[in-house]
């Protein structure tokens, strides 16, 4: 640990202790439930003090609010605000997190309540901002009025039910910047209604209170992480919507210093994310176009490093998903997000999108994840060569190298699983980080990565993963080749290559290379129907059948297995569903080969010009090892 890291750390620990006793005693507290709101600009301005953003307004039909009595009209206003109960109850267990000094609290796994991550997510108030949007494009002057009066109910409840420092809520320093940043935006759409002084009075509280409590509890050195970027952004926020408060102008140098140099670590050089995961990554790219859009809107010169990082994560985010509510569920997702599911700030057309993102085949080497746009028919396919990301410590990555998904038009077929949860059912939570949870080889039932049992986001042993090969001919075919080296501790490299054949669809060849016997499995996760007929597996696509063809193991079909588990997919954060699962198996002694084939038709290896001369190639790279250079 370096001298400067050991400093922050005890200037850290000390600012703790400070916060504490001023709480106890209740004596020099920075802030007051009762300031007078016509002192800061924010409250009192008619103009907006936030930059108009590109919205997704929520889906459903206005009109049903005009048409509603009141009865009816308060129940969906409180449907949309979400359950007005304790801040502290879980959800799913109906435990309640107790209220007191925050860094008391048990909230890992095996603690006695649940999962933390259930309880955060309402808290952060981002409902909030869906009840200001649906205000401003409803004429309806009942429903603004209920409305408003839910947005103040709900906001001011939080303040009441979360005394300073007491609570769960003040754990996550990310999680009070999120939270600020949502009442801003909320306040700022709703200011040209009737809104009660109490209110604003409130707004300012949250605001000091929790700008005060981030300064002291930044996460920088190793702590470091997409935490980092909420944060600064939270203080960034603080310092230019309210420079009249005492500390402003240090929470806005502070935030974007240490916001530009975090941003160009976690955001890397091709867009993508170091953490491996495309949530997160979507809600750091948003909190850094959110910085972008505030600091223009005041004609503030925005740090480069900031801007930069938003645009190049914006051309590798719109690369793999059209939209953010079709993100790839790679990676840990807890469906969180920067200001609110509605916001496409990070989704507009530009100009400046770069040419490779138009190319039938993109490959972005620094995230490791490469992506072949198939014909319309055959759909694309998404191969994970990345590193695990935050390999030592915590990460949100999963161990899925040489994992590969694929869409056929909208519809994702061959999926990544999902999440599920963090901090409960620590027997699930390894399954869904796993490898075979995710579409590649796992040997001898070991995940590629070890996983420490201990926390929720820990690796104890990483790996090296690196594309080695990648052809694109004139004949329509374009092959890439990787390779892990997750089980180098057995002798073992698994090296996979994925091929598209416009004539005919897709083949994936594996080699696992080393010596003695093993045991291997594949997995393919399949979400739709799927039936065997001969040695054929036949998936029901909707528009017509698809063939996959296993060859190297004898296969099998696993459906919501809860013991091994395998057969599950998580759509969403908590909760869990089953899907067709294809294991493949074989034990034998190495090197070994399996090759699958997925077409819309019925066809053998040598009608798919994977003949002698393609695999000696693709042999030929596995003999020279890990470290190969990339060829063109």
């Amino acid at each position: 640990m370096y001298l400067e890291e050991f400093k922050y750390r005890m200037v850290r620990k000390a600012s703790l202790v400070g916060m504490w006793i001023r709480m106890r005693i209740g004596y020099g507290l920075p802030f007051k439930k009762t300031i007078l709101a016509d002192n800061y600009g924010f409250c009192n301005s008619k103009q907006p003090c936030l930059p108009s953003l590109p919205w997704s307004y929520p889906d459903f039909d206005i009109s049903k609010l005009s048409a509603a009595d009141n009865e009816s009209l308060e129940g969906v206003i409180t449907t949309i605000a979400g359950p007005q109960d304790n801040w502290h109850k879980e959800p799913d267990t109906g435990l309640f997190w107790p209220v007191q000094f925050f860094p008391r609290i048990a909230f890992h796994p095996g603690n006695p309540v649940g999962d933390i991550q259930r309880v955060w997510e309402r808290s952060r108030l981002q409902n909030l901002v869906t009840l200001g949007l649906i205000c401003r494009v409803t004429q309806h002057a009942n429903a603004q009025h209920l409305l408003i009066r839910m947005l103040e109910k709900k906001m001011l409840s939080w303040i009441d039910g979360n005394p300073w420092l007491l609570g769960i809520h003040y754990i996550s320093t990310m999680e009070c910047a999120l939270r600020l940043i949502s009442i801003c935006h909320a306040l700022d759409l709703i200011r040209n209604q009737k809104v009660s002084l109490q209110a604003w009075q409130g707004v300012v509280y949250l605001v000091h209170s929790h700008a005060y409590f981030i300064r002291r509890r930044l996460c920088l050195y190793s702590y470091a992480g997409n935490h980092t970027l909420g944060e600064c952004a939270g203080l960034i926020y603080a310092g230019l919507l309210f420079p009249e408060l005492p500390d402003a102008q240090d929470w806005l140098q502070t935030g974007l210093d240490h916001m530009e140099r975090e941003a160009n670590v976690q955001i890397l050089a091709d867009g993508g994310n170091r953490e491996q995961s495309f949530c997160y990554l979507t809600m750091m790219v948003d909190l850094c176009g959110l910085v972008t859009a505030l600091l223009k809107h005041y004609g503030k010169s925005v740090p480069d490093g900031i801007e930069q990082a938003w645009i190049r994560g914006s051309f590798f985010l719109q690369a793999f998903a059209a939209s953010p509510d079709r993100l790839p569920a790679m990676g840990d997702s807890d469906d969180g997000y920067a200001l609110s599911r509605h916001l496409q700030l990070s989704w507009q057309p530009n100009s400046q999108f770069p040419e490779l993102c138009r190319k039938r085949l993109q490959v972005f080497e620094a995230s490791g994840f490469s992506k072949i746009q198939g014909e319309t028919v055959h759909g694309n396919m998404r191969f994970t060569h990345g590193q695990l990301g935050i390999a030592c410590g915590s990460g949100h990555g999963h161990a899925d190298a040489l994992s590969v998904c694929w869409d056929l038009g909208d519809k994702p077929t061959l999926i990544d699983p999902g999440t599920y949860l963090y901090d409960r059912d620590p027997h699930f939570r390894r399954y869904f980080r796993g490898t075979s949870a995710h579409n590649t080889i796992i040997v001898n039932a070991f995940d590629q990565a070890l996983q420490n049992t201990q926390t929720s986001f820990g690796w104890l042993q990483p790996y090296r993963a690196e594309l080695v090969w990648q052809q694109n001919d004139l004949e329509g075919r374009i092959l890439l080749l990787a390779c892990h080296n997750g089980y180098a501790g057995m002798g073992i490299t698994h090296w996979r290559a994925l091929i598209y054949d416009c004539r005919f669809g897709w083949a994936i060849w594996d080699c696992v290379h080393g010596t003695g016997e093993h045991h291997l499995a594949m997995h393919w996760h399949v979400d739709a129907p799927i039936e065997r007929s001969r040695g054929e597996w036949i998936v029901d696509c909707a528009s017509q059948p698809w063939f996959i063809r296993i060859e190297g193991g004898k296969s099998d079909r696993y459906c919501g297995n809860e013991d091994l588990p395998l057969g599950w997919i998580s759509r969403k954060y908590a909760s869990r569903e089953p899907i067709n699962t294809i294991k493949a198996e074989v034990r034998t002694q190495l090197p070994h080969e399996f090759l699958t084939i997925i077409s819309p038709q019925l066809v053998i290896p040598t009608e798919l010009f994977i003949d002698d001369t393609l695999i000696q190639k693709l042999r030929n790279h596995c003999k020279r090892g890990v470290g190969v250079q990339v060829q063109h």
